[in-house]
């Protein structure tokens, strides 16, 4: 009798190595697919029936950082709140916060900086939200990043800081809003450029006369 209840419990134990993890992987995977499609019901229901809200996919993307590219800002609440970490990065090293960056969604900036989104976190080339959100002409999502202590003369493995990037890319109130921030206009990156020598190379007029007038 007792032999034949070690091995029932021996045959439990195996099948719960074998098939445990499986069920718990699925949620996860639904958690990804209904964080990116915006499926804010979805996301509530498989949090709460166990989905890991810090589960990576294979590019090292949470459900937040999914939610956060597409611009779910409920998603990305409900999921902050249900313990989401906004730090967590991605295999190039990005957060959430250099999705939003790019978006130029300040609400969302905002709600990450909320919950503890750190402002200087850089990728693996060095880049920063704050270079995000200027190279993509983003002056309102600047603001927010600054007001919240970006440093501002940051620089990526390039030497390129953010005014460097808002330059290349042309955007005029980015750089317009660099400059009155104090950005040092005199840095130069590791091809001897300064962002005046970026923007008259790109036929970048406007530009070329706000870096002169500081």
């Amino acid at each position: 009798m007792r032999a034949s209840m070690r091995k029932l419990i021996c045959l439990w134990l195996a099948s719960c190595l074998a098939f445990g993890p499986v069920p718990a992987r699925a949620q996860d995977a639904r958690l990804f697919e209904a964080a990116e499609a915006g499926g804010l019901d979805d996301v509530e229901r498989l949090i709460g029936a166990g989905a890991a809200v810090n589960a990576r996919n294979e590019d090292g993307e949470t459900p937040l950082y999914l939610a956060v590219e597409k611009g779910h800002a409920e998603i990305a609440g409900l999921l902050l709140r249900k313990g989401a970490d906004a730090n967590i990065p991605t295999a190039n090293g990005e957060t959430g916060l250099h999705a939003a960056a790019l978006n130029g969604d300040a609400g969302l900036l905002l709600l990450l900086l909320d919950h503890g989104a750190e402002v200087n976190r850089a990728n693996r080339d060095g880049e920063r939200p704050l270079f995000w959100a200027v190279a993509s002409g983003h002056g309102r999502a600047a603001k927010v990043l600054l007001d919240h202590g970006a440093d501002i003369d940051a620089v990526d493995q390039h030497g390129n800081s953010a005014l460097h990037g808002a330059a290349d890319g042309g955007h005029e109130t980015a750089v317009w809003l660099l400059l009155e921030q104090g950005a040092d206009r005199g840095l130069q990156n590791s091809a001897g450029d300064t962002a005046l020598d970026i923007a008259r190379r790109r036929g970048f007029g406007e530009i070329v006369k706000l870096l002169q007038a500081h």
